[in-house]
């Protein structure tokens, strides 16, 4: 999508116009004249109808995905009733909740334009959250969806003029945006009238089949802007890698990785709302008072967003909610019912003054102490501490050791929930220390994975995860090229070499995605029940790995059902300690043992500690 601060003049770099050749959309409809361009049509895709049916129903709830601009979408009217608007989704408490969009006026959607060979099935009406919503508008969208005689499920087949079945199915979804002039258009939303979708799927008797997938344009004017098509073909190419890793595109339902996993935790619109609320409420105070080198903007509307997803997690887990939010009383409840957090690795303790503003307890330390600490007011210092910490299992191979800075094995009370928000050399650490900490009941934790290191704290890049299929990544032990480029100089052929690094299994050969994988691995092999989220945060480290969430949900439930204590023992026994040291052992094995990466670690703390190590300087 286009980004504010910096468009590309392609035009210029070309020396020709992007849309070299425009021609007339072959869709018949009643309305104006449609354009389109060759370079904005894909062929040869194994795409299943359902498939790219599934992917538009996604992408229409979730414009974020293709825009980094905006936050969501909040469904305003779905004439199937399947996609619920925000005040009409999941309440865990079974009451409503406090969401601004509930008050918004009714707004209609647009008729819908008759096209040749196909049927209306569904009408969609959104309105589009843009991230800065001081500086940019919301946009209201009609979405029609198309769909040939027997395309779909349930729809009868259709018959051509001889009688007999048609052998292409065909899909189309149309965007309309509620303006009337070019100028009314946010910046955000490509510069059309009108924008659609059109797959050709022509099934073949093995059961297989080739589509095309195609964007049709409905300009404003005869001035086409050159960065148009450069737009269209980014928004083709969401479509097309999220369609092909659809679940309903592999056959008999089996199931395969997908990026559709935004949302899956927390329901995306309590999350947006508790963001606006708490950028309304420290964003400013933050930047002006900044005092630390690094350019505030990026950390503060990070962390923010964080705090923002924990605060609902939180409340799904334990049914609390900050006081000073000012919802409805069912969704209000005793603080007491929160054991509280720890962040690990806290860096320049935005998080934990958030947190702690918003009245829940807790604390945070770092290696080494951050200028930011300084502005925060006296109670939340108390909170931050420069500490080093220094795993169990190293602990116990070195003994005493004086490093000249405090230190502590992790040592955290029953139910803490552990928090290791970019936090480098901790983030393969961190279902580790949650168990150790309480072993005969593992704590829960949230960990966003950054930079790759190994247990020694060393910079590591771990092996993609093994795949059971012919192009495995790892053949007998053997490291395979995570991105081969692509022989020839062709830019299509490298345009989707790129594309498919976006994919779930492009992801997962990345060095980020292989760690974000290695933790969810070493979490599930001592017990835990591991969930990833993609989190709605502004940054492209924004997978979450969280652990013991439903655990301790369900504990919570009991209690309000039972008006109790909390319980949060899992039945954990000593052997899980054991099993921890013998992972640790295999870990270190490829650094020379527990003991030499218990040194390295030490070493590497006391660099951080000076300021001196190499490691993330937002997070140490």
């Amino acid at each position: 999508m286009p980004n504010r601060e910096n468009t590309h003049d392609l035009t210029a770099l070309l020396g020709k116009p992007l849309i070299k050749i425009m021609e007339p959309s072959l869709l018949k409809m009643d309305s104006e004249d449609w354009l389109t361009s060759p370079d904005i049509h894909e062929h040869d895709l194994d795409l299943s109808p359902l498939a790219f049916y599934d992917a538009s129903i996604f992408l229409i709830a979730n414009p974020n995905i293709p825009s980094s601009h905006l936050f969501g979408a909040d469904i305003l009217h779905d004439s199937l009733g399947l996609l619920g608007s925000s005040q009409e989704s999941e309440n865990p408490l079974g009451g409503t909740t406090n969401n601004e969009a509930a008050t918004s006026t009714q707004i209609t959607a647009r008729p819908a334009i008759k096209v040749e060979g196909f049927e209306l099935t569904r009408t969609v009406v959104r309105r589009m959250i843009p991230r800065n919503q001081s500086l940019d508008k919301a946009l209201e969208q009609t979405c029609h969806l198309y769909a040939s005689r027997g395309a779909l499920p349930g729809m009868p087949d259709t018959v051509n003029e001889s009688g007999q079945q048609s052998d292409t199915n065909r899909l189309l979804i149309m965007y309309t945006p509620h303006v009337l002039t070019q100028g009314e258009m946010p910046f955000y939303h490509p510069l059309v009238k009108g924008l659609a979708y059109l797959y050709d799927f022509e099934p073949s008797p093995a059961g297989t089949g080739s589509g095309t997938m195609s964007i049709h344009f409905l300009p404003f004017t005869t001035d086409i802007p050159d960065q148009l098509e450069h737009t269209l073909r980014i928004l083709l190419n969401v479509n097309i890698r999220l369609a092909q890793h659809s679940t309903k595109n592999t056959p008999d339902d089996e199931t395969k990785e997908t990026d559709l996993s935004k949302d899956n935790v927390v329901p995306r619109h309590l999350v947006s709302d508790t963001y606006t609320r708490l950028k309304r409420l420290y964003a400013k105070d933050l930047c002006d008072r900044w005092v630390d080198t690094p350019e505030p903007s990026k950390h503060v509307f990070e962390d923010l967003a964080v705090a923002a997803f924990l605060i609902e997690l939180w409340w799904l887990m334990y049914g609390i909610t900050p006081p000073k939010e000012g919802t409805s009383t069912q969704k209000q409840r005793k603080m007491d019912d929160f054991p509280g957090f720890v962040d690990v690795a806290c860096g320049n303790g935005i998080l934990v003054y958030v947190l702690l503003m918003e009245g829940y307890p807790g604390c945070g330390f770092d290696a080494r102490r951050r200028k930011t600490w300084s502005i925060f007011p006296a109670s939340v210092q108390e909170r931050l501490s420069e500490n080093i910490y220094i795993p169990k299992p190293f602990a116990d191979v070195l003994g005493p050791v004086d490093i000249g800075v405090n230190t502590h094995t992790g040592d955290f009370p029953q139910g803490t929930f552990i928090i290791s928000n970019h936090a480098d050399e901790m983030t393969v650490w961190t279902p580790l220390i949650a168990a150790l900490a309480c072993p005969e009941s593992p704590l829960p934790f949230l960990s966003i994975p950054c930079c790759s290191h190994s247990l020694s704290g060393s910079r590591y890049r771990y092996p993609p995860p093994k795949k059971d299929t012919k192009d495995h990544q790892v053949q007998g032990g053997e490291h395979v090229e995570q991105t081969p480029q692509p022989a020839s100089g062709d830019l299509r052929a490298l345009r989707a070499t790129k594309e498919k690094e976006k994919t779930g299994d492009g992801i997962l050969n990345s060095i980020y995605g292989s760690l974000t994988a290695k933790t969810m691995s070493i979490a599930e092999e001592i017990g835990y029940e591991v969930e990833k989220a993609q989190l709605r945060i502004p940054s492209t480290r924004n997978l979450g790995v969280i652990g013991a969430r439903e655990l301790f949900t369900q504990e919570w439930r009991k209690k309000s059902a039972h008006n109790n204590l909390l319980d949060y023992s899992s039945g954990k026994n000593t052997e899980l300690v054991q099993n921890i040291n013998k992972i640790v052992e295999r870990e270190c094995a490829m650094e020379g043992g527990v003991q030499a990466s218990a040194l390295m670690w030490i070493e590497r703390a006391q660099g951080l500690h000076k300021g001196q190590g190499k490691g993330n300087p937002a997070h140490g």
